[in-house]
C-alpha cells in the first residue's frame, strides 16, 4: 500500500486498508480528492434528533457517509433523512454506532436530520467522498462489539481491489485520556475525544482479499464498537 497525506479536515478520520491479513503496507494510497470534506456535531444530551451539516461544497453524485453515535443503554428507533441508506447498525450495552450513505442530489437540504423515538445522548459526523461508485457504493462491511481491552474491527473477507476501506471506532468513555494507538500505516481523518470518543480511518485495498484486523493495542476498558466498510471506487478511477 502506498500512503499519502490527506487534506486536513479539522476532525480526524482514519481509514485503514491492506492487501494482506496484516494491516498497513507501503503500497496503499489515499488520493487527495477521495475525501473532500467532513462535518461533525458535538454531543447533545437527552435529544430526539441529530442534525449534521452537508457541506455547501458538496457536488451532485458525490457520496456522503454518516456516522450517527448514540448513548443511553437503550436502542430506540432511528429515522434517517430521506435518501439515506443504512450501511450497518451496531450496538453494545451503552454505545450504538449507526452508519449511513447518501448520494448527493441537486435538491438536498443543507443539513441531514436523524430522529430518535426516545431521548438519547447523540453526536455524529458526515464524511464527503469523491470518485467512488455513486449508485451502490458499499461493497462489504464487518462489525464487532466489546468491552475489554483490544478495540478491533474484524476483517472484511473478499474485499475488492480498489475499494476504499473506512474504519469506524466508538467507545462510551466520558473523558479525554484513553486515545488508543491506531494500527500501523493508517491515516487519521477524524479523532473526536470528548465527551465520548470516536475515530474514523481510511485507505485502499490493492488486491482482492481480506482487509485484515484493524486493531488498536491501547487497552479500552469501556464498551466499544468497531466496523470496517469497503466503498467501491468509481469505474473511472480503477
Amino acid at each position: 500500500m502506498i500512503r499519502s497525506t490527506l487534506i486536513a479536515l479539522g476532525a480526524v478520520f482514519l481509514v485503514t486498508y491492506n492487501s494482506s491479513p496484516s494491516l498497513g503496507s507501503a503500497e496503499n494510497t489515499i488520493t487527495a480528492d477521495s475525501v473532500v470534506s467532513s462535518a461533525e456535531v458535538p454531543m447533545t444530551s437527552g435529544t430526539t434528533s441529530l442534525s449534521v451539516n452537508l457541506a455547501p461544497s458538496a457536488q451532485v453524485d458525490q457520496i456522503a457517509i454518516a456516522d450517527v453515535l448514540s448513548y443511553s443503554g437503550s436502542k430506540p428507533t432511528i429515522t434517517a433523512p430521506d435518501g439515506w441508506q443504512l450501511i450497518r447498525d451496531d450496538y453494545s450495552l451503552t454505545t450504538r454506532q449507526s452508519l449511513y450513505w447518501h448520494r448527493v442530489e441537486a435538491n438536498d437540504p443543507s443539513t441531514a436530520n436523524w430522529t430518535f423515538s426516545e431521548p438519547v445522548d447523540a453526536q455524529g459526523a458526515i464524511l464527503l467522498l469523491d470518485n467512488v461508485a455513486s449508485d451502490s457504493p458499499v461493497d462489504k462491511t464487518s462489525g464487532k462489539t466489546g468491552s475489554v481491552p483490544t478495540l478491533t474491527a474484524n476483517p472484511i473477507a473478499n474485499a475488492a481491489a480498489g475499494d476504499l476501506i473506512l474504519v469506524f471506532y466508538a467507545t462510551n468513555f466520558e473523558g479525554v485520556g484513553l486515545t488508543p494507538t491506531m494500527p500501523d500505516n493508517v491515516d487519521t481523518l477524524l479523532n473526536y475525544e470528548a465527551p465520548r470518543e470516536y475515530w474514523i480511518l481510511a485507505t485502499y485495498q490493492s488486491q482482492n482479499g481480506s482487509t485484515g484486523d484493524a486493531a488498536c493495542p491501547t487497552p479500552q476498558w469501556f464498551y466499544w464498537i468497531a466496523a470496517q466498510v469497503a466503498i467501491k471506487r468509481s469505474a473511472a478511477t480503477l
